[in-house]
């Protein structure tokens, strides 16, 4: 073999590796677009339930509009916030009468 067709082999060679690595990355990037697709696919049924639920929601279709434990929880607030006033007036009337 002379020199020339060992430049030629090694050039060949050297774009082979190069077209190999070019192909891995495309295919690769195709497998992420395809990936990425697919995952759109999944959310935006999602996204369109919860559009209707929260369109839907406060209108009353699922409800009154209100979760039942919001109701309980505001009435517990308001109880715990008349026990927090009654505590805090006693607090103050013994520090204004020490003989309490």
């Amino acid at each position: 073999m002379n020199g020339n067709a060992k430049f030629f082999i090694s050039i060949a060679l050297a774009l082979l590796a190069e077209a190999a690595g070019v192909f891995w990355w495309a295919s690769h990037q195709a497998a992420q677009i395809r990936h990425n697709n697919y995952q759109i696919q999944m959310i935006s049924r999602d996204v369109e339930k919860n559009s209707i639920f929260v369109r839907d929601w406060p209108a009353g279709k699922y409800g009154s509009g209100e979760l039942p434990s919001d109701t309980r929880q505001d009435l517990l607030i308001e109880q715990l916030e008349k026990e927090v006033e009654k505590l805090t007036e006693r607090v103050y009337a013994v520090e204004s009468d020490p003989t309490q």
